[in-house]
């Protein structure tokens, strides 16, 4: 089975993907942290945080829609945050106002911005990347050793319950061509059932075979890293650029208060 629903674009030659895991995870999460705190109510500097992030996809080849796809899985999430935070403290405190002169709403607006870009990053950084190679990574950043073998697992799992999932669906169909004449409540849930069973009794198959061959909680043949000066200095720039961006908003805000 050839899987690609994960690291679809991770194949791909920009120099985003050239850069080496551990300086791309560093960089990411520096730059998450940088524009997490950022002050509620402050909209104006997402401006230039929007277009380092568009300039950033634009160099790493990823098509937008791609992006766009992958951020409504959780638009839900960061859509009800965004939109609690300033109903509840509106009806708490009896605003009258809902335009952006409020600044609960506008403290909603930096909560969606603010989950909507740290979203698209986290999809750049596993869409740049193989996954193994994120994991490697992580343990060279001295993640704990028992949640990298979980992570790695769970990885390559998933695969196994995709596989069980085509091979039923396409004993459904074969089963039952057109439309359904019971219950499709009942034909999924069996199916569902179905893939459960077969996917834990091929997970424990391969498990044993992994034990057999020696797995002692290292993959082997994993590559090693080397660290390059230009990736160091790539990523740099890239975070400097974002915390000029936090600085200069700050060191506005300063002058205006005072």
């Amino acid at each position: 089975m050839k899987h690609s629903f994960i690291d679809k674009y991770s194949n791909l030659d920009s120099p985003v993907h050239r850069i080496d895991p551990r300086v791309k995870l560093v960089a990411v999460f520096s730059v998450i942290v940088i524009i997490v705190s950022e002050a509620p109510g402050a909209v104006f500097p997402f401006i230039f945080y929007g277009a380092i992030i568009a300039l950033l996809i634009f160099i790493s080849r990823i098509p937008l829609s791609y992006i766009m796809k992958r951020c409504l899985i959780a638009a839900p999430f960061i859509l009800l945050a965004a939109l609690l935070y300033p109903v509840s403290s509106i009806i708490s405190q009896g605003y009258q106002s809902f335009g952006l002169s409020n600044p609960e709403v506008k403290a909603g607006l930096t909560i969606l911005l603010k989950g909507f870009m740290a979203l698209i990053l986290l999809i750049l950084l596993t869409s740049t990347e193989k996954f193994h190679n994120l994991l490697l990574g992580l343990r060279k950043l001295k993640m704990p050793k028992l949640l990298g073998v979980i992570s790695a697992l769970m990885y390559r799992y998933v695969f196994i319950i995709h596989d069980e999932m085509l091979r039923t669906t396409r004993a459904r169909d074969s089963r039952t061509p057109g439309r359904l004449t019971i219950s499709r409540l009942k034909v999924y849930g069996n199916q569902s059932a179905m893939i459960f069973l077969r996917s834990l009794e091929r997970s424990q198959i391969i498990y044993n075979s992994m034990l057999s061959r020696g797995f002692d909680g290292n993959f082997p043949g994993m590559q090693s890293l080397a660290l390059r000066g230009k990736d160091v200095i790539a990523a740099t720039v890239f975070v400097l650029l974002v915390l000029t961006v936090r600085l200069t908003n700050s060191n506005i805000n300063c002058y205006s208060f005072n």
